[in-house]
């Protein structure tokens, strides 16, 4: 069978000096060459295409039978807007008559937007067995779409939902990505892996843990094995984990790092983590094996608000780990929702004070996304209409009547002259990566604030 895997168009287009290879659609394309099916990867976002290029593509490179689409699947960097560019995708696609597929989360919490978008399936949760099950359909040429756990159609004028299926699939299953789908001089010199699925945190804003359910992982011979691949086939010199959260296992990370000890590997690396993951032998074993970037998402320096949010670690003790990591040696990224509901004045102010007290070599900046699948989603939704998606903003979308937008900008106008003040720079567009020299500052430092999608691997080398 031919399949084609589209990363869809952004709005706007992602800049190519931050892109790195959507290694989550590359796995699924595959794990859909295992079994002898003919596939392609097509990412229009990388390659700023349109529908009509699509036409173009279909007409003179690759006719699939099947096209899947995916949109916020597991790296989210669509807009509520990019929706729009889908619709048209599956429209051009139907005047071949071919059938479309959409994955990922937005399908799976709103499975009716089937009505606006114009899929012909969608797959509701995890993707692999759910979709050999439609191939096998597909292959055989039947029609007993009922059977199969996890999916929305139309049939005639109705609406049809199946229940969901709750079995997991084994991670070690999952091929080593075929990156040849692409073109990596496209996307930026840092390859990517994902090593596990989900997370034992809930927090409310983040829908990792009801798409993906509890924290699993690939086993470390099978994560090693992959960096070797990286390093003998493409010469890479820093790989980031973009796991939710790598290291759950400290086992697993221990075996891990002192597997590329064992085999004198050289790589950097970086993975993103949490808090209340943090084991001190572990990360110690890991910067000696390479790691040299970690990324902790903090999100308030209130203690209140991330208890309200179930963000569940101690904010004191968090400030002495980021200073414990940084004397280690690693580089650290903390992000921060600045307009977390009940946030006040007075948690703003903690924010600032703990910004101020730890600074992190770099800092994530973000207003509230609102993305089906979460809790706040689920609670906001209730009392007024939202986006399906609203992400990487410069603003706040929702007014907090005890503290007004109006006056959160200006206390993180505050938190701003005051960074200046400590030698970082403020990053508000995507294009100022470009140069990554002038952002050093006299002590030929890269420290920075920035409120839109940063650069991975700046330093990393030390």
């Amino acid at each position: 069978m031919n399949i084609l895997l589209i990363n869809p168009p952004n709005v706007p287009f992602s800049q190519r000096e931050l892109l790195i290879e959507p290694i989550d659609m590359l796995t699924l394309a595959t794990y859909l060459q295992e079994f002898n099916n003919h596939v392609r990867f097509l990412d229009m976002d990388c390659q700023k295409m349109n529908e009509d290029d699509l036409k173009i593509y279909l007409k003179e490179q690759f006719m699939p039978d099947i096209v899947i689409i995916s949109y916020d699947y597991h790296i989210p960097i669509h807009t509520q807007e990019a929706l729009e560019n889908i619709t048209d995708i599956c429209k051009t696609i139907k005047e071949y008559k071919i059938k479309t597929i959409m994955i990922g989360k937005t399908v799976t919490y709103n499975p009716k937007i089937i009505e606006t978008i114009g899929f012909d399936i969608g797959i509701i949760g995890e993707t692999e067995q759910t979709l050999q099950e439609i191939l096998k359909q597909e292959v055989n040429n039947t029609k007993e779409l009922r059977n199969i756990k996890g999916i929305v159609w139309k049939e005639k004028n109705e609406i049809v939902i199946t229940p969901p299926n709750e079995e997991k699939y084994m991670l070690d299953k999952l091929p080593i990505p075929n990156r040849d789908m692409v073109n990596l001089t496209n996307y930026i010199d840092i390859r990517s892996i994902l090593t596990s699925r989900g997370c034992n945190n809930q927090c409310d804003f983040c829908p990792t843990y009801s798409y993906w359910g509890k924290w699993r992982g690939r086993s470390a011979l099978q994560v090693v094995k992959e960096i070797e691949a990286l390093i003998q086939k493409y010469d890479t010199k820093k790989i980031i984990f973009l796991d939710d959260n790598a290291t759950v296992n400290k086992e697993r990370m221990q075996e891990i790092a002192k597997l590329l000890l064992q085999k004198k590997i050289n790589i950097r690396l970086g993975c993103l983590s949490s808090i209340n993951t943090y084991d001190k032998e572990t990360f110690e074993l890991m910067y000696n094996a390479g790691f040299r970037w970690v990324h902790f998402g903090i999100e308030s320096g209130s203690q209140e608000v991330l208890k309200q949010n179930h963000k569940n670690f101690n904010i004191e003790e968090s400030k002495k780990i980021i200073k414990e990591v940084k004397q280690m040696g690693y580089r650290v990224r903390c992000s921060f929702i600045f307009d977390l509901p009940t946030t006040t004045k007075k948690d703003m102010k903690k924010t600032t004070e703990f910004i101020l007290e730890v600074q992190p070599d770099e800092i994530r900046g973000h207003f509230l996304t609102l993305r089906l699948g979460t809790k706040i989603y689920e609670s906001l939704s209730k009392k007024e209409k939202l986006p399906t998606q609203y992400i990487h903003s410069d603003k706040p979308l929702l007014e907090n009547q005890e503290y007004h937008n109006t006056e959160l900008l200006q206390d993180i106008d505050i938190l701003i002259k005051k960074l200046e003040k400590e030698g970082y720079r403020i990053i508000r567009n995507t294009q100022e990566w470009q140069d990554l020299e002038k952002l050093r500052n006299k002590d030929g430092k890269i420290r920075f604030l920035s409120f839109c999608p940063s650069k991975y691997g700046i330093d990393w080398e030390k």
